[in-house]
């Protein structure tokens, strides 16, 4: 039996897009800063540099105070996954890794299956970064129909 605290958030969502366009929203930058921080937080800026080795960081506001969160492109295998490494500076020591990662799977013509597993989190942090994917994957989605209206 394992007694040690789970490390992993891990949250599905269905997504009214093809896996390619889901991708890009994972590594643009601009369209990144729409949907990635659970509301009331927002973007400040994003950065993205979308290779192995690239730098990715959130500058965020939320209640008043401002944060980083930053990382490193692992994995990119376009259209379904996407790896990155997660700090952030609000965490009792902000010099923890994470790792995120994002698969994307067709379900049908244009939708998608999107998992995203965070993984190593601090023990304590991990139900708080649950429902933040719960709410970021929700934001995307809704993000997405709003995009495919307009197409």
């Amino acid at each position: 039996m394992n007694d040690r605290p789970a490390r992993i958030a891990v949250v599905r969502q269905s997504l009214p897009a093809r896996p390619d366009v889901v991708f890009d929203e994972w590594t643009d930058a601009a369209r990144l800063a729409e949907w990635m921080c659970p509301r009331p937080a927002r973007c400040l800026s994003v950065q993205a540099d979308p290779r192995a080795g690239g730098r990715l960081r959130f500058d965020i506001e939320e209640a008043g105070r401002t944060f980083q969160v930053s990382g490193t492109y692992l994995t990119l295998e376009r259209p379904h996954r996407v790896a990155f490494t997660w700090s952030c500076s609000t965490w009792p020591d902000p010099t923890i890794q994470s790792i995120v990662t994002v698969t994307i799977e067709p379900d049908g013509d244009e939708a998608s299956i999107m998992t995203i597993e965070h993984e190593l989190l601090p023990p304590a942090l991990v139900q708080q970064h649950a429902r933040g994917w719960e709410v970021i994957s929700t934001q995307l989605a809704s993000r997405l129909r709003v995009a495919g209206q307009s197409r």
